[in-house]
C-alpha cells in the first residue's frame, strides 16, 4: 500500500486562462475480473514534449492550451507541457474555514468540473478559489481511492464518461459523483497493485500505473473498459535506462505522451506504448506529488 504522508509542494503561479481538467461519470454495474496480456516493455529514452510545430490534433482544445492539473495533499497546481512550467493555484479550503483532509488523488471530467478525493470523501473543487465542496463519503468499507480518473464517454456508458478509482490493492470501481456511491468493476491481474494513478484519454483508453510486490520501478499499463469488462495489457517498466521510476502517484497526458508525477516530486515524461521513461525535471519546487489528471479531451497527437 502507498504510504501517505506527502507535503505540499512550493512553485510559482501563471495565468489560468483556458484552463481545462481531467474526466468520468456512473452506472451500477458488476464487471468481472479483467483478461491479462503481457507485452516486452522494452524500448529507451523518449521524445521530448512535441514542439509547436508538430501537427495539431483534429480535435479537444489546443495543446497550448491544455493543463494538467496535480496537487500535494494541501495544494493545488498546474501543469502546461507546452511550457514545461508547473505553476501554483493554492490551498485547498472548507467555506467552514475548516482545515481540509489530505487530498489523495484529483480528477477533471471533459466540462471541466474537478474531483478530489480524501480516504474516505469525494469533493467536488473550484479550480479557481480551491475551495473544497463534500459530495459525500464513499460507501466502501475499508477502501481508499488514491487513483481517480473519469473514462471516456462510450466505454463503460453509451451516454456519460464514467468516474472509476482504485484501492492501493487494485480494486476498482465506478464512482457516482452526485453521492459517492460506489460499484465495484474489477481488480488488477494476479500479483499487481496500484502503485499510484489512473488517466482516461478520448482516443486513447485509460493507462495506469502499478506494481509488483518487492519492485524497484512502476510499470505503466493499460485498460480497455467496455460494457461487458475489462482487459489490462502490461506495456512496460518505467524506467531510463538504469534509472528506475517509483511512486509515480499523478498521471497526466498531453500531445503524444503520458506525464508522470511523483511522491518525491519529480516530474516524468512516459512513453504512451512502452512504458519507458524520461526526467523533464526534479526541480520542480515540489516536495511530493500526491496526484495529478488531465481532461478527457487533451488533444493527441500520433
Amino acid at each position: 500500500m502507498r504510504a501517505v504522508l506527502r507535503l505540499s509542494l512550493v512553485l510559482s503561479i501563471l495565468a489560468l486562462t483556458g484552463a481545462v481538467a481531467l474526466g468520468c461519470t456512473v452506472r451500477p454495474r458488476q464487471i468481472d475480473n479483467p483478461d491479462v496480456s503481457a507485452i516486452d516493455g522494452g524500448g529507451g529514452a523518449i521524445d521530448a514534449a512535441t514542439p509547436i510545430d508538430s501537427p495539431r490534433p483534429d480535435s479537444g482544445p489546443p495543446l497550448e492550451d491544455t493543463l494538467i492539473y496535480a496537487h500535494s495533499r494541501d495544494t493545488l497546481y498546474t501543469f502546461n507541457a507546452f511550457t514545461n512550467n508547473v505553476v501554483t493555484i493554492g490551498l485547498f479550503t472548507l467555506a467552514s474555514g475548516d482545515v481540509p483532509p489530505n487530498m489523495v488523488d484529483l480528477a477533471v471530467d471533459r466540462d471541466g468540473r474537478i474531483f478530489t478525493s480524501s480516504s474516505h470523501t469525494l469533493y467536488a473543487v473550484d479550480p479557481m478559489t480551491v475551495r473544497l465542496t463534500p459530495v459525500a463519503d464513499f460507501d466502501v468499507t475499508g477502501a481508499s481511492f488514491f487513483a481517480l480518473t473519469f473514462v471516456t464517454q462510450g466505454e463503460i456508458h453509451a451516454d456519460r464518461e464514467t468516474l472509476v478509482g482504485a484501492t492501493n490493492e487494485g480494486v476498482y470501481y465506478e464512482i457516482d459523483p452526485a453521492n459517492a456511491h460506489t460499484v465495484m468493476l474489477g481488480s488488477y491481474p494476479d500479483g499487481w497493485l496500484s502503485s499510484g494513478d489512473l488517466v482516461s484519454i478520448e482516443g486513447l483508453g485509460t493507462y495506469a500505473t502499478i506494481k509488483r510486490t518487492g519492485d524497484t520501478h512502476d510499470t505503466l499499463a493499460h485498460i480497455t473498459f467496455s460494457a461487458s469488462g475489462s482487459t489490462i495489457t502490461v506495456l512496460g517498466p518505467i524506467v531510463q535506462g538504469s534509472t528506475e521510476y517509483t511512486k509515480v502517484f499523478g498521471l497526466g497526458y498531453w500531445g503524444r505522451a503520458l506525464y508522470g508525477f511523483s511522491d518525491t516530486g519529480q516530474l516524468i515524461e512516459i512513453n504512451r506504448d512502452t512504458g519507458a521513461g524520461r526526467l523533464v525535471s526534479d526541480a520542480t519546487g515540489a516536495d511530493q506529488f500526491w496526484g495529478a489528471g488531465v481532461t478527457t479531451r487533451a488533444p493527441v497527437v500520433f
